[in-house]
């Protein structure tokens, strides 16, 4: 773009236009007084946990190439996932103990021919969960909810075949598909594993983005309420931690936790949570969330600080396993919180659950590692008779690049 004087002083406008608009959204929609007063209520503060029991905690994380490359009609995906499990220790605090030895990880090859990009949609989403998608979408509880919410009485196969799939060339869609499908997959073989976790940890949230929409669905949304289901039936917690809440006002929560907590105003208030209202559980609103699905239907959603050198947080549960495990019980929802805390006081990770950035470091494919995949598949599909001119990258010819 050639920015003269004309443009830049457009560009200003339209930037302080939009600073005006941020401004008055963030007033507009300020938290009230009688909201206020019950959340500085609703916030607990739990010590800095320098011990616990022994107990086994698991993080899951994704990675890959989307896409690793295009040619033609086509495009190639990678999809991985990974999970790491530590054991708490009172000498060593977390130790690594094997759980998942190898990751999850598929090829996916999208033709534009929709009929046989179904096809290699479903074998992507059996390779990365290990089970076949009728399966799936008949044990997950999912369905259920579904139908709670809409009415939707579908059968499992009708719901398979409308299940959403993107095509190939459309590559923010596929790659949320493939990345979280490959996590939640990861998620599900820690959970029915031979190793007890008493967490296993996800980088995310429980949103089902299409749960209000009569048979429509995503696929990795069956998977996400699948891990919940099985573990319920282990008594395991599997959660959704996101380092990015997405909430407004937050300024003024950790005004509210400075004050429940008693911490100088300039200072940090650190080591507390609070949850948020639950429809036909609570009576009350959370007002940064107007407008917006939360908590997700089927789950709990917490906010929480563990150390002032990290953002506040977002954890999401299963309502059902919170029902049974921590509705009644305030010292086990306490106790959630002070493992956390003790999982997060690892040097390389301090205030944020080490067992998940050990896994987020370990399965991120650097630059090199998907290079060198691309040029593996594209040399393999050429020993195979392909033309190699038809993997030119034409953005590198013409200058694009």
């Amino acid at each position: 773009m050639a920015f003269s004087i004309h443009v830049r002083e457009l560009v200003k406008k339209k930037i302080d236009s939009v600073a005006h608009d941020m401004k008055a959204w963030e007033i507009a929609n300020a938290i009230p007084d009688d909201e206020a007063n019950i959340i500085k209520g609703t916030i607990q503060h739990f010590g800095h946990t320098a011990s616990v029991d022994s107990f086994v905690v698991a993080g899951v994380d994704g990675s890959g190439d989307y896409p690793s490359f295009t040619y033609a009609d086509s495009c190639v995906y990678i999809a991985s996932a990974a999970g790491t499990a530590f054991r708490t220790s009172v000498v060593h605090g977390l130790e690594e103990i094997p759980l998942l030895p190898d990751p999850v990880i598929d090829i996916v090859w999208l033709p534009g021919d929709r009929n046989e990009a179904s096809v290699r949609w479903d074998a992507a989403f059996e390779e990365l969960t290990g089970l076949p998608v009728t399966d799936t979408i008949d044990q997950s509880d999912y369905r259920g909810l579904k139908r709670y919410l809409t009415g939707d009485k579908s059968s499992v196969s009708e719901i398979a075949s409308a299940l959403i799939r993107p095509a190939g060339s459309d590559t923010s869609n596929v790659a949320i598909q493939l990345r979280s499908t490959a996590e939640l997959g990861a998620a599900l073989r820690m959970i029915t594993g031979d190793v007890r976790c008493r967490y296993v940890i996800n980088d995310t949230t429980f949103s089902l983005p299409m749960v209000k929409t009569r048979r429509d669905s995503l696929f990795y949304e069956h998977v996400k309420r699948l891990c919940c289901v099985e573990a319920r039936k282990r008594e395991m917690t599997f959660a959704a931690l996101s380092k990015s809440h997405g909430f407004r006002c937050m300024d003024l929560i950790e005004g509210y936790a400075r004050e429940a907590l008693g911490v100088p105003q300039d200072e940090t208030a650190e080591h507390w949570f609070f949850r948020l209202p639950i429809p036909g559980v609570d009576s009350w609103r959370f007002t940064p969330v107007e407008g917006r699905v939360v908590p997700p239907p089927g789950a709990v959603t917490y906010l929480f600080r563990l150390h002032r050198n990290t953002p506040v947080m977002r954890l999401d549960i299963d309502r059902e396993w919170w029902e049974v495990r921590y509705r009644a019980d305030p010292t086990a929802e306490m106790q959630m919180f002070r493992d956390l805390d003790y999982c997060g006081h690892d040097q390389r990770a301090y205030g944020y659950p080490y067992p998940i950035k050990a896994c987020h470091d370990r399965v991120r494919l650097s630059e090199d590692e998907r290079r060198a995949l691309k040029n593996m598949i594209m040399e393999a599909a050429i020993a195979k008779g392909l033309p190699a001119q038809i993997f030119r990258d034409v953005s590198m010819a013409t200058g694009h690049s």
